[in-house]
């Protein structure tokens, strides 16, 4: 998920407007007329979850709860309604691990006594987490966040990190959590502890809208873009397609991979649908 071919989408704080900009000469003067479709037939479902530290599950479990909350008082539906235009949150979803936490564990007492959650995400994944025109980090998850620290009593952190080292950047304590639209695989579930999903997802493929690609079989012999890290790569692999695609390219972020899709270096582009589907509608946006 990610690696920025040019500069720094001419500057980070106007990333949505790069989707339809650019920066620099990059870009062929006709791009902005073109549209982009996502096709019917996608890749893997999947659904999205907030990561601590494996030994972190009293923190994990009273952010969960107090997420719970405000599912059931109709906070989180109003915050999705602002970004999504209805409720898209998983309802009276089962814990996917631990339920209670066990004797010792003082991770949520460490958090009280620093004031503060330190939330780690890939600060150009629109609408879930990125920057707005004045360069404040926005976003779904960063409303719901925000919203749950308040409850905790302790103030919210935003922390960009490297979305390929997430791992890493939890493991060495930089960061508390990643919320960040982030899917729950099998290695994710064993790097990290998840309490329960709260939004489901799956991959989707977009393509100009006067692409020959109108199926994933399409992907046949075509240039495949995708974010570095992310579960596009792995929700490809299991499709027999994969063996036949001509290229696999992985960048930094989402916003570079549709950039260089517009720039016609790759066919399509693989990506979370609630992603995807704000890229190009913000993209379409800018161009009426």
């Amino acid at each position: 998920m990610k690696k920025l071919r040019f500069t720094a989408l001419c500057a980070a704080g106007m990333m949505l407007a790069a989707l339809t900009a650019g920066c620099g000469g990059d870009k062929p003067a006709d791009t902005s007329a073109k549209t982009y479709v996502v096709l019917e037939d996608s890749l893997d479902a999947e659904q999205y979850g907030i990561g601590f530290r494996n030994e972190d599950i009293a923190l994990g479990l009273e952010v969960q709860k107090h997420l719970d909350e405000m599912i059931q008082d109709g906070t989180a539906a109003e915050i999705s309604n602002k970004w999504f235009g209805e409720d898209i949150l998983l309802k009276d979803q089962a814990y996917l691990e631990e339920s209670t936490a066990p004797s010792g564990d003082d991770s949520l007492t460490k958090i009280q006594n620093k004031g503060k959650l330190v939330l780690g995400l890939d600060d150009s994944f629109p609408p879930m987490g990125f920057r707005d025109e004045s360069d404040t980090i926005v976003g779904f998850d960063i409303d719901l966040a925000t919203e749950v620290a308040k409850r905790m009593g302790v103030t919210l952190e935003v922390q960009p990190i490297d979305w390929d080292a997430k791992e890493m950047e939890l493991s060495t304590g930089r960061i508390d959590c990643i919320w960040n639209g982030m899917s729950i695989d099998d290695d994710r579930l064993a790097a990290m502890f998840f309490a329960k999903p709260y939004v489901a997802n799956r991959q989707i493929v977009i393509v100009p809208s006067d692409s020959d690609i109108k199926t994933v079989a399409d992907l046949a012999g075509k240039k495949v873009g995708l974010q570095k890290g992310s579960t596009a790569l792995s929700a490809l692999k299991k499709n027999a397609v994969f063996e036949q695609v001509a290229e696999v390219v992985e960048l930094a972020d989402n916003v570079t991979v549709f950039m260089d899709l517009k720039a016609g270096r790759v066919d399509a582009f693989v990506v979370d649908e609630v992603v995807g589907r704000y890229i190009i509608s913000t993209d379409q946006g800018e161009q009426e």
